[in-house]
């Protein structure tokens, strides 16, 4: 396991993840049928679409979007870069909107690589919650 794969068990276990998870099965029950079609397409035999299949529907269709709950995300990000202002003000400099640019262009792409892979852990540790929403359970 890479170290990334070992912060985001660790965010898991405690708790730091429960919006995700909450998010992505409500993402799910929004998207049932698109999943399910991804399911279908992608699988060898149709009939064989089971939790492996559906999982990983639900992950290609998230990699697709980017996103699971835009709002929250992005409220995120807006903590992340207070962050930076916070800190950075802390050592003299007090630019808000500089700051902000600069945020963005250092960190905004990793950051949402970084929400990926967390949301995409999650739908391995809620792959059971997501084969009972996509088969009506």
């Amino acid at each position: 396991m890479d170290e990334e794969n070992k912060i985001i068990e660790g965010l898991y276990k405690a708790g730091q993840l429960n919006n995700i998870c909450s998010h992505l099965l409500e993402f799910v029950t929004r998207h049932k049928e698109e999943i399910r079609a991804i399911a279908l397409r992608t699988s060898r035999a149709p009939a064989a679409a089971g939790d492996v299949g559906v999982v990983d529907a639900t992950k290609q269709l998230i990699q697709h979007r980017g996103s699971i709950h835009l709002p929250s995300e992005m409220a995120d990000q807006i903590k992340e870069i207070n962050n930076e202002i916070w800190y950075r003000g802390e050592h003299g400099d007090y630019n808000r909107s500089k700051i902000q640019e600069e945020w963005a262009m250092r960190y905004a792409s990793m950051w949402r690589n970084f929400r990926i892979k967390e949301i995409l852990f999650v739908c391995d540790q809620k792959s059971d919650e997501i084969h009972g929403i996509l088969n009506g359970k």
